[in-house]
């Protein structure tokens, strides 16, 4: 049996340069995103509050799936990607290589 099943575990911009010569040995330029939701916590609590705990656990997951999805379609409509999610927080990747960058006043030091 192959490794394919561990590919969820590696980003979409990794498992394409894992198939390719990578001159760069792997490491790439470029930025993280690190973001959270500001105020989840009194949220949590707030719908825990209003709804009991499941019904708020269940609200709680529809509203996150609605802003993570809004997230990655931005991320993804950017040229990034998304490395993992923690609670609240989504953590992103963007490579300096990105084509929508060329010619974008990038210098040695990075976007301008």
């Amino acid at each position: 049996m192959g490794d394919h099943h561990l590919n969820v575990y590696v980003a979409i911009d990794r498992r394409g340069a894992r198939w390719q010569d990578d001159p760069a040995g792997g490491r790439r330029r470029g930025a993280a995103l690190f973001a959270d939701i500001a105020g989840f916590t009194p949220f949590t609590n707030e719908l825990v509050r209003l709804l009991g705990p499941r019904a708020g656990a269940e609200e709680l997951t529809r509203h996150l799936n609605r802003v993570y999805d809004a997230l990655i379609a931005e991320v993804r409509g950017h040229g990034g990607t998304v490395i993992d999610f923690s609670g609240d927080a989504i953590l992103c990747w963007f490579d300096d290589d990105l084509p929508h960058l060329a010619g974008r006043g990038r210098t040695d030091r990075g976007i301008d």
